[in-house]
């Protein structure tokens, strides 16, 4: 503080504290010239002072707070309506009545702030009586000094009336109170303070008065009963160390309760009634160890959590967990948006979704999926769809279909023929096991706009175009033009000829390849599209080289042999009927390890049948051979005998 700016000056000085002020007046800063045991301090001689309606003063360094801090405070500074306490640094001890004298705090709107408190002893009623805008402790030192748990004692705010009050980032903190309710409390906020029991602060608070309550990155395995808290909102139990959730934690919290955050804990089991009599809108669950959705009652019925919220949940969150089924989800009729990424789900049958007609976003990343059925979302309102980093190998499905003769047909369908006619964005990212990209399915989504194919191998049937239903391959004509990302994918010079006629009928709007992806033919021809230059192409001498190597590109391409567009197949999308009898054929075109099966075995077959018709040709010549020897002896008996 030796170095004053040209807009402060000294307006306080004596033997305790220095104190320096703006220009406008509104914001003071005092410094504790050094730590003494002499707390008074006459604010009366505060000089060049300007009536203001809010006053901001930041102290750095003071060690002790008691009723003689603030001598003529009230007198020095009339005629306010906010007033702010800004406390940096040291903060060993606050006595009692600290503020009780100052009546007229009482309609001010109060914000208070401690930041790296040492000691930080608070007597009993040291902040009573008074109203707060805001009170925020943070980082409280005494563990880190001491390596001994902080007893934080709740008495200091008896009667204390505060609308926000955050307590953050103060390791080893144990609460102690002995007294009845008594802290009108409203949002509450005991962040990261290593806590394993908080049933001290539930008792002293005045249910009533609480709207939300945030206790996430502490140490808690046990929870008490909230469920006298009948006005709460918000409730926010993330990063801590629960293993279980009972019946009697949440019950009956009203109309009110809007979300509950129980994720990145140690959750194994949920109680079927855990949630009853609630209007839940959001649940987050994610980064915990549950197995199943459902258990089993006393009566041994199969049961979940999640019925008596299946009207109000809107947002369901159980990513990372160890989930391989979901069915109580197919209940949640006003779901918007769910997230069962990381799980370890295996198949989307026709029934996953019945009942989910408001289910707008859903993320199935990272799962074990390796088959989709073609009706699995079609009752669903999906707009966005993750499926990265999963097993399926096709984004089709060949099927057998019976007619009532019970005569066969192959029918090939697809998940993306039943979406919602809203649906806008796909994300197929990391999925390795892909082999095969039929982009006609992608044209028929008129809304898609975002289509990641990252890290997708790039087979032989990366660029393949198949129209079903005698589609016509004309082009695509989007209300938005759609993104397509391809990073971690390297292109040539024939993919180039490969991607033209598809994304001729396509019409992407912008492409994203990487950064450092060598400059070809590819990167060149579709440059005017591509979202972002790869680096090569910065290079002025590398750009006219393309522009001489990729003249003829389109001649070249004419030359080449490719197989990727075919005419139109007459395969047809499957019944919404769910009564049809369909036997379903695994994918990736099968009917060629049928063909690999059977040309050997019919080659095999036709050989020994070749073989077998000299063998009887040749029996039959030597039998006739042998009767002709037989006749002929016969007669020469018959002769000789004459």
């Amino acid at each position: 503080m030796a170095n004053l700016i040209k807009s402060q000056m000294i307006c306080l000085n004596n033997s305790l504290i220095t104190c320096y002020c703006e220009d406008t007046q509104v914001s003071m800063t005092c410094v504790e010239n050094s730590p003494s045991d002499n707390t008074f301090i006459d604010w009366s001689t505060f000089s060049s002072l300007f009536e203001r309606q809010y006053y901001s003063f930041l102290f750095i360094n003071f060690t002790r707070l008691t009723p003689f801090t603030f001598t003529n405070f009230s007198s020095t500074f009339p005629s306010r309506s906010e007033l702010e306490f800004r406390f940096l640094n040291g903060i060993d001890e606050i006595e009692k009545n600290t503020f009780d004298p100052y009546d007229y705090f009482l309609n001010i709107s109060i914000r208070i702030e401690f930041q790296s408190p040492r000691n930080f002893q608070l007597a009993d009623n040291a902040f009573s009586g008074l109203k707060y805008r805001e009170f925020l402790i943070n980082n409280i030192q005494y563990n880190n000094i001491h390596n001994l748990p902080y007893n934080f004692n709740l008495k200091a705010f008896n009667q204390t009336n505060i609308n926000k009050i955050n307590i953050i980032n103060s390791k080893g903190m144990k609460l102690i109170s002995n007294q009845s309710p008594s802290l009108i409390w409203k949002e509450i906020q005991l962040q990261n303070c290593s806590l394993t029991n908080i049933n001290p602060l539930i008792e002293s608070l005045i249910p009533q008065f609480v709207t939300k309550l945030d206790l996430s990155s502490n140490n808690l395995i046990h929870l008490p009963s909230l469920i006298q808290f009948k006005n709460i909102t918000n409730i926010d139990l993330q990063n801590n160390l629960i293993e279980e959730i009972q019946s009697n934690i949440f019950t009956n919290l009203t109309e009110y309760i809007y979300e509950i955050n129980l994720s990145h804990n140690r959750i194994k089991h949920i109680s079927h009634d855990a949630f009853l009599g609630m209007t839940l809108s959001v649940l987050s669950l994610e980064n915990n160890q549950l197995c199943s959705l459902e258990s089993l009652t006393i009566n041994n019925e199969l049961t979940s959590f999640l019925y008596p919220i299946n009207q109000s949940l809107v947002a369901l969150f159980l990513s990372h967990n160890f989930l391989d089924d979901f069915n109580p989800i197919k209940s949640l009729t006003n779901l918007n948006e769910l997230d069962l990424s990381n799980n370890e789900i295996k198949n989307l049958d026709e029934n996953s979704f019945p009942n989910t007609y408001n289910l707008h976003n859903i993320d199935l990343s990272s799962n074990c999926i390796n088959s989709i059925h073609p009706l699995s979302f079609n009752r669903t309102g999906v707009r966005d769809l993750d499926l990265s980093s999963n097993l399926f190998s096709s984004l089709e499905t060949i099927q057998i279909i019976y007619d009532e003769d019970s005569r066969s047909r192959n029918v090939t369908a697809s998940f993306l023929d039943y979406m919602s006619t809203d649906f806008d964005k796909l994300s197929l990212t990391n999925c390795t096991n892909l082999i095969e990209i039929n982009w006609f399915l992608f044209t028929r989504l008129k809304r898609l706009y975002y289509l990641d194919l990252s890290k997708i191998p790039k087979t032989d049937h990366f660029w393949f175009y198949q129209a079903r239903d005698n589609t016509s391959t004309l082009p695509n004509n989007q209300s938005s033009r759609s993104e397509i990302l391809l990073n971690n994918i390297q292109f040539n010079n024939d993919d180039y000829c490969l991607a033209k006629p598809i994304f001729h009928i396509f019409n992407p709007g912008f492409l994203f390849i990487d950064k450092d992806h060598p400059c070809n033919c590819f990167v060149f021809m579709f440059k005017n599209i591509l979202r972002e230059y790869p680096t090569c192409l910065s290079n002025q001498s590398i750009v006219d080289q393309l522009t001489q190597q990729c003249m003829n590109i389109d001649s070249y391409c004419l030359n080449l042999t490719s197989t990727t567009t075919t005419v139109a197949t007459e395969s047809t999308p499957l019944p919404l009927s769910s009564s049809t009898s369909a036997a379903v054929i695994k994918e990736d075109q099968k009917w060629k390890i049928i063909l690999a099966i059977m040309i050997p075995s019919t080659i095999i077959l036709i050989i020994g049948l070749f073989l077998a018709t000299i063998y009887i040709v040749k029996r039959r010549k030597t039998n006739k051979s042998m009767e002709i020897v037989e006749m002929q002896g016969g007669f020469e008996n018959k002769l000789t005998k004459r």
